[in-house]
């Protein structure tokens, strides 16, 4: 599959399915139009095909946590939100076979670099009415791209047949075991194998074999507070959980990660500065003097509080780190708890503990996308937090074309972050992978997805 545009090598957006774009003198206007392409049933795409597939994401039925990606969109959030029902009113419409218009709610310096995330990617209405909660099965979906979902097994594996003879086939393996992953990339029955399926004690001794590489990558590890929830509703105590962690033993640790206090990357489009990551020692006599004064000189007396982490990759030994850090600056145990994928992520929406375990990686490269995370209405803010002061610096940042201005914009944003401490940002880190000696070029992006028409396999070279 893929969106109208797409984000190559250097991270700049250049055109995929969409053949060109025009964006009016106002900035609220764009015109696209669609290149000549044919899902893999023989069917032509057309415009209509992206009105269908962002209906179906606003939908207030669909309760899609990415629907406030289109919030730019004029009408949209109304629509989304149940304020209007006529999705005629909301700003995208199809011309005609091959021309799409969109109407913003104002000038969006980034919305063409957004319409690469596969959010935006357009569906066949007419199979998923056939077919319906089955259209996604092998033998119902259809695609666009060079490949074509051949099989799928629920955790077990996923197989994509090339549409195009001259390309592999592509066998996924699922498998939440980095130790048993790493045997079967060392037999030889794997040749790339993701960050999160390596052992991290491992790391080094695949480093110095040659192994292992390592490329730039857009994304930050978090943690959140639940600011609704006692004792993290007071902003001084988010505060003191947060700076007493010297982020530096993250390094030592993980090995290919760089402790920050910033929350977007700092080499994210329009954001370029120095990490200068910085830890005061006294920020431990200050927090233990603070919680003495509220009242609670005896850490018994402090409410239990949770920690909450997906049960996958290196998040146990995170948490573990986390919990001894609190345990020993401020006297506090903190639970911890694993979970598999999905039910923490019912967890978050049904009962969302005091604190949890989260990351994020850009859906396409530019700061808004780690700004608008934690604005009041985005579907991805776990956090409970709201500031309407934060929510205007973004909305202004975005619809800011200068560089300067944008950039002096979020990093305002940014400070209410850091002030507020609705999360603590850990660090950032590089994607890292394994690679055979089969394959040439693995096809990861600074996104963290893998592009299957990247993929060079050395023999295939001319």
């Amino acid at each position: 599959m893929g969106g109208l545009t797409r984000i190559n090598n250097e991270n700049k957006i250049e055109a995929n399915l969409a053949k060109s774009w025009e964006i009016d003198q106002s900035g609220k206007k764009i015109t696209i139009k669609i290149k000549k392409v044919y899902w893999n049933d023989g069917e032509e795409l057309i415009a209509q095909h992206f009105v269908d597939s962002w209906e179906r994401l606003l939908n207030p039925e669909t309760a899609a946590d990415y629907a406030y990606f289109l919030y730019d969109i004029k009408n949209a959030k109304e629509y989304n939100l149940g304020k209007i029902s006529d999705f005629n009113l909301v700003g995208v419409k199809a011309l005609d076979s091959k021309t799409l218009e969109i109407i913003l709610t104002g000038r969006k310096s980034y919305f063409v670099s957004l319409l690469s995330f596969m959010s935006t990617f357009p569906i066949r209405k007419d199979v998923i009415k056939k077919y319906n909660e089955k259209w996604i099965e092998a033998e119902n979906i259809v695609t666009l791209g060079n490949y074509s979902l051949a099989r799928w097994e629920n955790h077990n594996f996923i197989l994509l047949e090339p549409r195009n003879i001259s390309k592999p086939k592509i066998m996924l393996i699922m498998n939440n075991n980095p130790t048993s992953t790493l045997a079967m990339f060392e037999n030889g029955k794997l040749d790339i194998v993701d960050g999160s399926g390596i052992p991290l004690l491992e790391i080094p001794y695949l480093k110095k074999a040659g192994v292992l590489k390592t490329m730039p990558s857009f994304r930050n590890n978090y943690i959140g507070f639940n600011v609704n929830k006692p004792p993290f509703d007071d902003k001084m105590t988010r505060m003191i959980f947060a700076r007493v962690i010297n982020k530096r033993i993250f390094t030592q640790i993980l090995h290919t990660v760089r402790p920050t206090n910033f929350w977007p990357p700092n080499t994210i489009p329009p954001i370029y500065r120095d990490n200068h990551y910085l830890w005061y020692e006294d920020s431990i006599q200050i927090g233990n003097m603070y919680l003495d004064s509220i009242g609670y000189e005896n850490r018994k007396t402090f409410p239990n509080v949770k920690l909450l982490y997906p049960e996958s990759g290196n998040n146990r030994i995170i948490a573990e780190i986390l919990q001894n850090i609190w345990y020993e600056t401020l006297g506090i145990m903190v639970e911890i708890e694993g979970l598999e994928w999905k039910i923490y992520l019912s967890s978050l929406d049904n009962d969302r503990p005091h604190m949890f375990r989260g990351s994020w990686i850009a859906d396409y490269p530019h700061a808004h996308n780690f700004m608008n995370l934690f604005t009041c209405n985005s579907g991805n803010n776990e956090t409970g937090w709201c500031n309407e002061e934060y929510d205007k610096l973004i909305k202004f940042a975005s619809e800011n074309y200068n560089t300067e201005e944008s950039q002096n914009l979020y990093e305002q944003a940014d400070e209410i972050l850091f002030m507020e401490h609705p999360i603590i940002p850990l660090f950032y880190s590089d994607q890292i992978y394994l690679q055979s000696e089969r394959i040439d070029n693995a096809g990861f992006t600074s996104m963290g997805i893998i592009d299957f028409n990247k993929i060079i396999l050395k023999e295939s070279k001319n």
